[in-house]
């Protein structure tokens, strides 16, 4: 009988520890999307920006709602797109001598879960690229409420992985 019971409590300790490294990787996941979604995610060295000119091209939004995707401009490419479109105009103007100009090449980023006010688009946003070349994510509320489900659901488990331990540990002595 002691066989078994040193089986359990070797059992319990095991599963206590895998909840709380499971319960640490959940609360790491989590953390790291609130921090994206802060924008506190500028002191880990990530990339953060302001954009403007904003248009998110979503008429069904309610008020207080978060918009998928938005569309928008960092001041470098309002400056960039501002002289493409001063060429296209210079060069309409010469269109009987150079034949008609190319269209301008306007660039605007693709930004994710932008709060929005259900009528009209925000004047700026304010996102964080989390890998370099990757996604724009909004500082937004629903962001931040969707990091804290891991973020709470890993501090559960790893609490209770921690009283498992401790439990196995007593049972122990």
């Amino acid at each position: 009988m002691s066989v078994s019971a040193s089986g359990r409590r070797g059992g319990g300790r095991l599963k206590g520890a895998s909840l709380v490294v499971g319960g640490a990787v959940l609360f790491a996941a989590g953390l790291f999307i609130v921090v994206t979604g802060t924008g506190l995610a500028g002191l880990l060295g990530m990339r953060v920006e302001t954009f403007g000119r904003i248009d998110c091209r979503d008429t069904r939004t309610e008020k207080g709602q978060t918009v998928w995707h938005c569309f928008g401009e960092t001041p470098a490419q309002q400056r960039a797109n501002e002289a493409e479109r001063k060429r296209v105009a210079d060069a309409a103007l010469r269109v009987h001598v150079d034949g008609m100009p190319e269209s301008a090449r306007i660039e605007r980023t693709r930004i994710l879960f932008a709060d929005h006010d259900g009528r009209n688009d925000p004047e700026t946003i304010t996102a964080t690229q989390v890998t370099d070349g990757g996604r724009w994510f909004a500082h937004s509320s629903t962001v931040v409420g969707y990091g804290m489900i891991p973020l709470l659901l890993g501090t559960g488990t790893a609490a209770w992985g921690g009283h498992r331990v401790r439990e196995a540990g007593r049972r122990g002595r």
